[in-house]
């Protein structure tokens, strides 16, 4: 991931999940990802994320996924990877 990348960890969850981070690019914001489940302190690796393309001034989102991703770091890629395609 890019040094232009930030994350930012938000309260609140929708979907009974635990932790949702706005993502940032280069100052911009691009997007959510979230994992899907309360976090019970076991089963490592066992959280899936989704990703969300969503923008300033969006009342929707523009693309959004369901738990797809094994972990936080590709669910960012692949918001990144589709808002970036698509600004394009």
């Amino acid at each position: 991931m890019s040094a232009d990348v930030r994350l930012e960890r938000t309260d609140g969850s929708h979907g009974g999940g635990t932790v949702n981070y706005r993502v940032l690019l280069a100052g911009r914001w691009v997007g959510w990802v979230g994992d899907g489940r309360p976090w019970r302190g076991w089963h490592y690796g066992g959280r899936r994320w989704w990703a969300c393309w969503r923008e300033e001034g969006d009342n929707a989102a523009r693309w959004s996924t369901d738990l797809d991703y094994p972990s936080r770091r590709t669910a960012v890629i692949a918001l990144l990877n589709h808002a970036t395609r698509e600004a394009a």
